[in-house]
């Protein structure tokens, strides 16, 4: 009987450890699809399910310190279109990731300052030429990479941060290049 209690115990110890498994991950310019691979790989608690080519845009650099997995993408994610869903069924965990912008075209670049740094959480807006009407937004990442989805060819693109000069750039194609601020 005395086994039986023992063994128990050790079951419900190793499930609660492996739920409870934290993730340290550093990530600097990765595409989204490939660090949600890798730790889709690396992790045996939840199934991850996302589109691979949905995804592989989205460029994050950040250092993801002690955190769940559900946390660990959200952090990952930031400030993207994207929306993390979880699941709990009698299969397992399950976590959906998605863009909630559905687009093929998708305006890219990156922000920095005068010496060349990157400028993190820098608002890019997309405006549209004739009359300056929001289109669509977004905010540069840690690396001062940022990714909008938006149909609309061309458009104007304001950038702006606090302590810095607002930036217009009339775009005909969805790379944005570097832009200094």
């Amino acid at each position: 009987m005395n086994r039986y209690i023992t063994l128990i115990l050790a079951l419900l110890l190793t499930v609660s450890t492996q739920a409870q498994k934290r993730i340290s991950r550093e990530y600097n310019n990765v595409s989204l699809s490939d660090a949600l691979r890798q730790l889709s790989e690396q992790q045996t608690g939840y199934t991850i399910y996302f589109l691979y080519n949905e995804l592989e845009d989205f460029r994050i650099t950040t250092t993801v310190k002690n955190k769940h997995l559900p946390e660990a993408i959200q952090q990952m994610i930031g400030f993207y279109p994207i929306r993390v869903t979880t699941s709990t069924e009698e299969e397992g965990k399950k976590i959906f990731v998605e863009c909630i912008q559905k687009t093929e075209s998708r305006y890219k670049g990156t922000i920095i300052d005068e010496t060349g740094q990157p400028v993190a959480y820098a608002n890019v807006y997309l405006l549209h030429p004739s009359d300056s009407t929001l289109i669509g937004g977004g905010v540069s990442n840690e690396a001062g990479l940022f990714v909008i989805p938006c149909e609309t060819n061309p458009v104007l693109a304001r950038i702006s941060f606090i302590g810095y000069k607002t930036v217009y750039k009339y775009c005909h194609s969805t790379e944005l290049g570097t832009r200094q601020l």
